[in-house]
Protein backbone atom coordinates (compact mmCIF):
# COMPACT_ATOMS: atom_id res chain seq x y z
CA UNK A 1 0.00 0.00 0.00
CA UNK A 2 1.57 3.49 -0.61
CA UNK A 3 1.65 6.18 1.52
CA UNK A 4 -0.33 9.64 1.32
CA UNK A 5 2.72 11.20 1.41
CA UNK A 6 3.26 14.81 3.10
CA UNK A 7 1.57 16.64 0.68
CA UNK A 8 -1.75 17.33 2.26
CA UNK A 9 0.19 17.47 5.44
CA UNK A 10 2.15 20.16 5.07
CA UNK A 11 -0.35 22.20 3.10
CA UNK A 12 -2.60 21.94 6.93
CA UNK A 13 0.33 22.41 9.17
CA UNK A 14 1.19 25.77 6.83
CA UNK A 15 -2.52 26.69 6.99
CA UNK A 16 -2.36 25.92 10.64
CA UNK A 17 1.02 28.28 11.35
CA UNK A 18 -0.56 31.20 9.04
CA UNK A 19 -3.75 31.25 11.56
CA UNK A 20 -1.65 30.79 14.79
CA UNK A 21 0.40 33.99 13.41
CA UNK A 22 -2.56 35.67 12.42
CA UNK A 23 -4.34 35.94 15.51
CA UNK A 24 -5.81 39.27 16.76
CA UNK A 25 -4.20 41.21 19.63
CA UNK A 26 -6.67 40.91 22.47
CA UNK A 27 -8.14 44.33 23.39
CA UNK A 28 -6.34 46.81 25.74
CA UNK A 29 -7.89 45.93 29.29
CA UNK A 30 -9.94 48.99 30.55
CA UNK A 31 -9.64 51.47 32.96
CA UNK A 32 -12.03 51.99 34.96
CA UNK A 33 -12.87 55.40 36.86
CA UNK A 34 -12.21 53.82 40.66
CA UNK A 35 -8.84 52.67 39.40
CA UNK A 36 -8.27 55.85 38.01
CA UNK A 37 -9.18 57.18 40.87
CA UNK A 38 -7.29 55.17 43.37
CA UNK A 39 -3.75 56.07 42.19
CA UNK A 40 -4.79 59.89 41.84
CA UNK A 41 -5.62 59.46 45.66
CA UNK A 42 -2.52 57.41 46.51
CA UNK A 43 0.58 58.61 44.13
CA UNK A 44 1.22 61.67 46.66
CA UNK A 45 -1.42 61.26 49.46
CA UNK A 46 0.07 64.58 51.40
CA UNK A 47 -0.54 66.63 48.54
CA UNK A 48 -2.99 65.57 46.32
CA UNK A 49 -6.87 64.20 46.93
CA UNK A 50 -9.39 63.57 43.91
CA UNK A 51 -12.76 65.95 45.16
CA UNK A 52 -14.09 65.00 41.45
CA UNK A 53 -13.89 63.26 38.64
CA UNK A 54 -15.18 64.59 35.35
CA UNK A 55 -14.16 61.72 32.50
CA UNK A 56 -12.11 60.34 30.56
CA UNK A 57 -10.83 61.66 27.29
CA UNK A 58 -9.01 59.36 24.47
CA UNK A 59 -6.83 61.32 22.50
CA UNK A 60 -5.90 60.35 18.76
CA UNK A 61 -4.80 57.05 20.04
CA UNK A 62 -6.68 54.45 17.74
CA UNK A 63 -5.32 51.86 19.47
CA UNK A 64 -6.83 53.14 22.98
CA UNK A 65 -3.11 53.04 24.61
CA UNK A 66 -3.72 56.49 26.04
CA UNK A 67 -6.23 57.58 28.06
CA UNK A 68 -6.73 61.29 30.00
CA UNK A 69 -8.63 61.71 32.96
CA UNK A 70 -9.91 65.13 33.98
CA UNK A 71 -9.87 65.42 37.55
CA UNK A 72 -10.68 68.32 40.40
CA UNK A 73 -7.77 68.08 43.09
CA UNK A 74 -7.46 69.32 46.45
CA UNK A 75 -5.13 69.50 48.88
CA UNK A 76 -6.34 67.32 52.15
CA UNK A 77 -3.64 69.17 54.36
CA UNK A 78 -4.89 72.64 53.22
CA UNK A 79 -8.82 72.22 52.75
CA UNK A 80 -9.34 76.14 52.27
CA UNK A 81 -7.44 75.97 49.03
CA UNK A 82 -8.97 76.11 45.88
CA UNK A 83 -9.49 73.12 43.74
CA UNK A 84 -7.76 72.77 40.55
CA UNK A 85 -8.77 71.34 37.06
CA UNK A 86 -5.98 68.52 36.34
CA UNK A 87 -5.40 66.29 33.35
CA UNK A 88 -3.95 62.64 34.23
CA UNK A 89 -2.55 60.74 31.38
CA UNK A 90 -2.52 57.23 31.62
CA UNK A 91 -0.60 55.10 29.05
CA UNK A 92 -1.17 51.35 28.52
CA UNK A 93 2.43 50.16 28.55
CA UNK A 94 3.37 46.12 27.93
CA UNK A 95 5.38 44.80 30.80
CA UNK A 96 8.74 42.67 30.01
CA UNK A 97 6.57 39.02 30.81
CA UNK A 98 4.32 40.78 28.14
CA UNK A 99 1.09 41.53 30.27
CA UNK A 100 -0.50 44.89 29.90
CA UNK A 101 -0.81 47.23 32.59
CA UNK A 102 -1.93 50.96 32.97
CA UNK A 103 0.15 53.68 34.50
CA UNK A 104 -0.15 57.12 35.38
CA UNK A 105 2.47 58.71 33.18
CA UNK A 106 1.63 62.64 33.88
CA UNK A 107 -0.66 65.01 35.70
CA UNK A 108 -0.61 68.62 34.41
CA UNK A 109 -2.99 71.95 34.88
CA UNK A 110 -3.24 74.92 33.75
CA UNK A 111 -4.51 76.87 36.13
CA UNK A 112 -1.90 79.55 36.20
CA UNK A 113 -3.04 80.62 32.38
CA UNK A 114 -2.59 78.46 29.28
CA UNK A 115 0.77 79.75 28.92
CA UNK A 116 2.04 78.08 31.78
CA UNK A 117 1.80 74.38 32.58
CA UNK A 118 2.08 73.30 35.93
CA UNK A 119 2.30 69.49 36.72
CA UNK A 120 4.56 66.20 36.80
CA UNK A 121 5.35 64.75 33.66
CA UNK A 122 7.76 62.07 34.87
CA UNK A 123 5.06 59.87 36.48
CA UNK A 124 5.40 56.06 36.62
CA UNK A 125 2.89 54.89 38.61
CA UNK A 126 1.08 51.31 38.31
CA UNK A 127 -2.60 51.46 38.55
CA UNK A 128 -3.25 48.45 40.32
Amino acid sequence: MKSAGWGPRLVLCLILLGLWGCTPAPPPPPLSVTAAQQTLDNWNPTYSKVAQFYGFHQPGDAAGHTQVAYVSLVNPSDPLLKQTIYAAQFQLLTRPDGRQQWFLTSLTSHAAGLSRRQGWDNLMEAVK
